[in-house]
């Protein structure tokens, strides 16, 4: 399914812009995830950055060349992308069941990598951001 991204890339989004794509539901989920990576990773510094001509603009999180997770704002909602290891996968599959039904959905895919696995988790709501953070809880950190 296509999700209706920010893809201009001359046009670099600030907060209004997300504001008006995330739409007033959903952004204060995307402030309280701004919050909780501020203050759970403040290691990490945010970049906006345009990813490439499918998914358009992201808020990326990284140290040094550790990426730990990029956030693409979209039409009623966002995504996260969260990659994990191997290791960081069998932790997140042993809690399956503290997530909601969509991220349980996903992690119940198959991964088509040989360690670990890319996660794309939409974030609708807050039930959505505390499958998130615990996602992020997971991940091996340096």
């Amino acid at each position: 399914m296509a999700y209706e991204r920010l893809l201009d890339r001359e046009q670099t989004p600030d907060e209004e812009l997300i504001r008006k794509a995330i739409g007033r539901e959903v952004f204060p989920v995307w402030e309280d995830t701004i919050r909780f990576l501020g203050e759970h990773f403040p290691d990490y510094e945010s970049e906006t950055v345009y990813y490439n001509i499918q998914h358009g603009w992201a808020l990326r999180y990284r140290k040094e060349a550790q990426q730990l997770v990029m956030l693409f704002p979209e039409r009623g909602a966002f995504t996260a992308l969260i990659t994990l290891n191997s290791e960081e996968n069998e932790r997140v599959m042993a809690r399956i069941n503290y997530f909601n039904t969509r991220i349980r959905a996903l992690l119940s895919e198959p991964s088509t990598l040989p360690q670990g696995r890319w996660l794309w988790v939409r974030i609708e709501d807050h039930t959505d951001f505390v499958g998130l953070t615990w996602l992020l809880e997971q991940k091996d950190l340096i």
